[in-house]
């Protein structure tokens, strides 16, 4: 019995990272959208985003990082992913709120009717 808990242990720290490392990846349609693509490819993978914000951001004396930041909304009853480039490439994928739709826009919507 002393062997099976580190066993276990490991085991399950390895799924945990396994979700972790799942986690942090965006599918879109068939295509997989990982950390380190440039704008191009998520375009093409994805379509362009709902919004979109760029900026200069100047983090050490000397250095200036160009940022991106685009936001997907999946479609209803999914969260909305939140896309953060950095002098061109994808560095980091945030998972976001759900969107909230209005009484009025509820109502409006195609799949109400």
């Amino acid at each position: 019995m002393g062997k099976f808990v580190p066993i276990v242990v490991v085991f399950l720290g390895g799924m945990l990272a396994l979700t972790a490392t799942a986690a942090t990846d965006l599918r879109c349609n068939d295509s997989l959208v990982t950390r380190g693509l440039t704008p191009f490819e998520v375009l093409e993978r994805c379509g362009a985003p709902e919004f979109e914000t760029q900026f200069a951001d100047y983090r050490y004396p000397g250095i200036l990082v160009y940022v991106d930041e685009w936001t997907y909304d999946l479609g209803r009853n999914k969260f909305r992913r939140l896309l953060t480039f950095e002098n061109g490439r994808l560095v980091r994928i945030e998972t976001r709120s759900k969107p909230k739709r209005s009484v009025e826009s509820a109502f409006a919507a195609d799949d109400y009717r």
